[in-house]
């Protein structure tokens, strides 16, 4: 690696490492938005760093986006590097070790809510930006920083907003989300799939329990678990096989359930909610096709069965795959620097959830990256969140060195 922006790395390991503890310690969870108090935790540190261009846009004022550019000497190429500020929940706080907002360092790992989904990672982009202008001055172009509120609610009041309604304008993005499936650093998602979410409604006989075998009566709970188990055996939404995601979409059933009253009441109403992740090429014209397809089967084969579908609210209702050419310049500048960082060379994957790169690929055309960070996918959002500490100084060095091929040569 470049000894130059190294050694600007190796200068300040210490404090991109304590940066990262601070905002764990800043609880910022969605979805009650909450996050000034870590956007001022982080203007803080980037006007102590140097970094005087910086710009709040905000679609609700409770719910800030920090914009700040550091600039080279000379006109060129623009590279975004977006992290968002927001996390998930804590929740049930019972199987935590730790307290979710320590940021306590142990065994190698730091810990807490957001430390690999994903402050880890905007510290090291935030570091590795100012780094990288020490150690090349000479450099043409810029980074853009890019510190986004509501991503884990839906980005409707962070990068959705910022895409889509502000003017926002790169040659190139990187989305620093933690990239880590079966080990850290062991993919560079060119691709992540979306999101199709849909209501099912059951309706049945709601009457005084101790008449339902007198009155004629339908139980809704029953027969929900009836459409259910239909939906398990039988649903299976129409795709094209595609190289980056070999187990196809996924359907999530019955994330959310709701059905009956009380004791002494016949249920007359049952819902479940279902999430299902769609791969590239799928389309919301064809899977709302097949669902209603598959209901109306349902309802020729019981004709006692009353249900109906809802969307679930925007954005849910329908969120795109979006897939990135593995010839794209901030692809082939991201995967030579984290080689060179790493060692080996990550595989091109498509990332199985969803990030912030469809806003910005589908409302801007700027070339994403959806997801190059430090952390494993599957602890994010579960209980003893952590990523190692050294996976957060390598996240520096790799965006450091990926934004200097990218003004480069990109």
């Amino acid at each position: 690696m470049d000894r130059t922006i190294a050694d600007a790395i190796d200068r300040r390991r210490d404090e991109i490492i304590a940066f990262t503890q601070q905002l764990v310690q800043t609880p910022s969870e969605t979805p009650s938005g909450n996050e000034i108090a870590v956007a001022k935790v982080i203007r803080a540190r980037m006007e102590a760093l140097g970094v005087t261009d910086i710009e709040v846009r905000a679609k609700k004022a409770d719910r800030p986006n920090l914009l700040g550019r550091v600039r080279f000497s000379k006109p060129g190429k623009a590279l975004i590097f977006n992290a968002h500020t927001d996390t998930k929940d804590v929740g049930d706080r019972t199987p935590w070790t730790v307290d979710p907002f320590s940021g306590v360092i142990k065994d190698g790992y730091l810990y807490g809510r957001g430390a690999a989904d994903m402050k880890a990672a905007l510290a090291a982009m935030l570091y590795a930006a100012v780094a990288l202008k020490a150690a090349k001055p000479d450099l043409g172009g810029e980074i853009l920083l890019m510190f986004v509120a509501d991503e884990e609610g839906g980005s409707v009041y962070g990068s959705e907003y910022l895409a889509r309604e502000t003017p926002l304008k790169a040659d190139a993005a990187i989305i620093g989300e933690p990239c880590g499936i079966d080990a850290p650093w062991d993919c560079l998602h060119i691709s992540h799939r979306g999101v199709f979410c849909f209501k099912i409604k059951v309706f049945g006989t709601q009457m005084h329990s101790s008449m339902s075998d007198i009155r004629p009566s339908v139980n809704a709970c029953v027969k929900l678990a009836e459409v259910l188990t239909a939906f398990a055996r039988e649903f299976r939404p129409t795709y094209k096989p595609h190289p980056l995601y070999p187990q196809g979409p996924t359907v999530n059933l019955a994330v959310l359930m709701k059905g009956g009253v009380f004791y002494g009441v016949y249920p007359g109403y049952a819902e479940f909610c279902t999430d299902v992740r769609i791969i590239p090429g799928m389309t919301k014209e064809q899977i709302v096709a097949d669902l209603m397809g598959f209901v109306e089967k349902l309802r020729k084969r019981d004709p006692k069965l009353r249900v109906e579908v809802d969307p679930a609210p925007r954005p849910l209702d329908w969120v795109p795959a979006i897939e990135l050419s593995p010839d794209e310049p901030v692809v082939k500048c991201a995967l030579a620097a984290a080689e060179e960082v790493l060692g080996f060379r990550p595989k091109l994957a498509g990332l199985p959830g969803g990030t912030d790169a469809r806003c910005i690929y589908i409302h801007t055309g700027i070339p994403v990256i959806p997801a190059l960070g430090p952390g494993m996918l599957e602890i994010c959002h579960g209980p003893n969140e952590r990523v190692p500490v050294e996976d957060i100084v390598k996240a520096a060095q790799i965006y450091a060195l990926a934004a200097a091929n990218f003004l480069r040569h990109g």
